[in-house]
């Protein structure tokens, strides 16, 4: 037979046909089955991101499950999840969160501060709100106690946060706490951090970013000395067949990140804000559209940000009566800096602050030199408009606050500043200035915002300047004449130079009517209750800023006595009982709250035939930046000796710690050390 044959070729079509049929019942079955692979492979992750699924899933083994360590509590699972919606008013971050919290201890203190949760959400504008929230405390018996949605209580942080709190309930050792919210939040331009650390250990943290095809950010994780694993998949959630032309959605992009056994981050003294320490990840848009289109993000283009949405320079223009005002105080100074300090006093005496930091005027501003209650940006815009308007180049200057933590430069955001101040300059002398922090002057600033940098804005640019405002020192000298009685009395008087914090403190007692007795009092002689003080005076010196003290005072019993003798403290003033920096090794900076300079000179009588035995030796105790320095002399019936604590320094590396601590424990040495005065007689 040949194939053109009609037999041969009927045979042929047959079978031809079979197979096709064969055939594309075995490629159908083929793609069915890859398309349920993918969604079966797809799940994996995906449902991994739906945390919110696990919520009130606590097993038995977690309840009997033991601490690892000595801390009163721990958290077991930190986890947040964002996906992103298209709705009315446009896109969404929704971001969901469950955090468990086992409990170890039964001190009731301890117990409290892990059930006490707060919340915080950005509601101006209407920018995040928080949804499902709900809480279960797990007892140890496996029984279930739900959070009373009454119990949650809703507060104001400032003028643009809220906070919700509450208290997880019936909590007891070994029970664990268990709640879950979704944030939902309109700024997708960044995201809020994420919290691998908290101040106890975390033994399982991830956060999850599902991503849409239209967006993609840029991921920098901060003050992390753990390790953080990371991986990414695209998943392929069609249910379209490869070899048909429809249109098939993009792959799903999610990242993940996770780590486990996460250290307790140190609650150490000195440190600017512990956010600044905690190990977290940072979100910043980078790429926005359809296609996708690189975004810039860059201090530039935030400086240009608020120069068009925000402008102060605008403001400054509508303000011509402020202006006018500032021009009638120059007129009548003879330099600018005497200008410069009337209207800041003009300011500063008639403000009322209403304790809300803010970045940006959004009120009017005829209420703060009214004595109306006024925030941060309003009384310093008006400062800054009395000041441009007497001709002194002054600008705005955003900072970020010591609680709300050091910025971060290599994250450009808006949304780094939290507080705004004034910047000037005379001559080649710089100010930073503050008109909401009361009975102040230029260079003297709340210790809260004296952290490390801010944007100085100027009409058309911007520049960083390092926040050195010379003023805002701890400053006293202090000379001490006294006689010491045999019956342990100490009668003399005490004068004293103050300056910066000090002198602000005392420029406060005298506003709200304190007597000069009662200031030198508090100023010096707090501890002493029985301490009597007499002819006292204050005398404010011509700048404002340099305070003259002086009093009688008379402290009984101040020296124990002994038929053989007595025993008295050298530091009767400028003491410092506990030193504040714990005997441990020190893993972050040191951020003190301002320079220290404290200088004390004493001269003490003794009574006749009392003579002192030993009153220690001459010595130094320093390093770059500080330094403690101790002179004595003692002749017949007389003890001359002085210490003077100089630290000028407000931030030090973490190597130092342990020469810094030397410093403090000696001084609280002094304080608590005694000497042994012998009667001779």
């Amino acid at each position: 037979m040949r194939v053109g044959d009609p037999l041969v070729f009927q045979v042929y079509s047959c079978t031809m046909s079979h197979f096709r049929k064969i055939h594309l019942l075995w490629l159908c079955c083929l793609l069915f089955t890859a398309a349920g692979n993918a969604q079966n492979s797809a799940g994996g992750i995906l449902d991994e991101a739906r945390i919110l699924e696990k919520f009130g899933r606590v097993s038995g083994e977690i309840l009997n499950q033991p601490a690892s360590h000595s801390y009163p509590y721990e958290y077991l699972l930190n986890e947040a999840s964002v996906r992103f919606e298209e709705r009315g008013r446009g896109i969404v971050a929704v971001i969901d969160h469950i955090i468990r919290i086992k409990i170890y201890t039964d001190d009731p203190l301890e117990k409290a501060e892990a059930a006490r949760v707060g919340i915080p959400y950005y509601f101006a504008d209407n920018i995040e709100n928080v949804i499902n929230l709900e809480g279960i405390t797990h007892a140890p018996d496996g029984s279930q106690t739900a959070l009373d949605a009454e119990e949650v209580r809703t507060m104001d942080l400032n003028s643009r946060y809220k906070i919700l709190e509450f208290d997880m309930p019936e909590t007891e050792a070994g029970a664990v706490l268990e709640y879950k919210y979704t944030l939902e939040r309109r700024y997708i331009e960044e995201l809020p951090d994420f919290y691998f650390a908290h101040q106890v250990p975390t033994k399982e943290a991830r956060f999850y970013l599902n991503n849409e095809i239209f967006l993609r950010y840029d991921i920098i994780t901060q003050n992390v000395d753990f390790e953080i694993s990371y991986n990414e998949e695209r998943v392929d959630t069609s249910n379209v067949p490869l070899v048909f032309t429809y249109q098939r959605p993009e792959p799903v992009y999610v990242q993940k990140w996770s780590a486990a056994d996460v250290p307790a981050v140190e609650a150490s003294t000195y440190i600017s804000s512990i956010d600044d320490i905690r190990g977290k990840l940072k979100f910043q848009v980078s790429e926005f559209g359809l296609p996708r289109q690189p975004l810039e993000n860059s201090w530039d283009y935030v400086a240009a940000q608020i120069l068009r949405t925000a402008n102060p320079y605008q403001v400054l223009q509508e303000l011509t009566g402020l202006k006018q005002t500032g021009r009638n105080i120059a007129q009548q100074k003879t330099n600018l800096t005497a200008a410069q300090d009337s209207i800041f006093r003009f300011v500063n005496a008639n403000m009322q602050f209403n304790e809300a930091s803010a970045v940006f005027a959004e009120d009017g501003f005829e209420h703060v030199l009214e004595g109306e209650p006024a925030n941060q940006a309003e009384i310093n815009m008006v400062l800054l408009a009395l000041l441009r308007g007497a001709g002194i180049d002054a600008k705005p200057l955003y900072i970020s606050g010591r609680d709300y933590g050091s910025i971060n430069r290599s994250f450009p955001s808006l949304y780094q500043f939290n507080k705004m101040l004034v910047y000037s300059e005379i001559g080649e002398r710089e100010y930073f200035m503050d008109a909401s922090f009361a009975h102040s002057l230029p260079g003297l600033i709340p210790v809260e915002s004296y952290n490390q940098q801010g944007m100085i804005l100027s009409e058309e640019d911007y520049s960083w300047m390092e926040i050195t405002p010379d003023r805002s020192v701890f400053h006293l000298d202090i000379v001490l004449q006294a006689n010491l009685t045999e019956a342990g009395n100490l009668t003399g008087k005490i004068e004293a130079e103050t300056k910066g914090y000090p002198s602000q403190q005392v420029r406060g007692n005298l506003f709200h009517g304190d007597s000069a007795n009662e200031i030198v009092k508090k100023t010096f002689f707090e501890v002493y209750p029985d301490a009597e003080i007499n002819t006292g005076s204050v005398e404010i010196e011509e700048n404002g800023d340099g305070i003259k003290i002086s009093a009688q005072f008379n402290i009984p019993e101040y020296a124990v006595t002994f038929t053989e003798g007595m025993e008295f403290r050298p530091m009767v003033v400028g003491y410092l009982f506990s030193n504040p920096f714990e005997s441990t090794q020190r893993r972050v900076p040191i951020t003190l709250d301002a320079p220290e300079m404290l200088t004390i000179q004493y001269i003490i009588e003794l009574p006749d035939g009392f003579l002192i035995e030993e009153a220690g030796e001459s010595r130094s105790t320093r390093l770059p930046g500080a330094e403690l320095t101790e002179t004595y002399s003692a002749g017949q019936n007389k003890m001359n000796y002085s210490f003077d604590i100089r630290i000028s320094r407000k931030e030090f590396p973490a190597s130092v710690y342990s020469d810094l601590r030397r410093i403090y424990e000696r001084w609280v040495s002094l304080s608590n050390d005694s000497w042994y005065i012998r009667n001779s007689k």
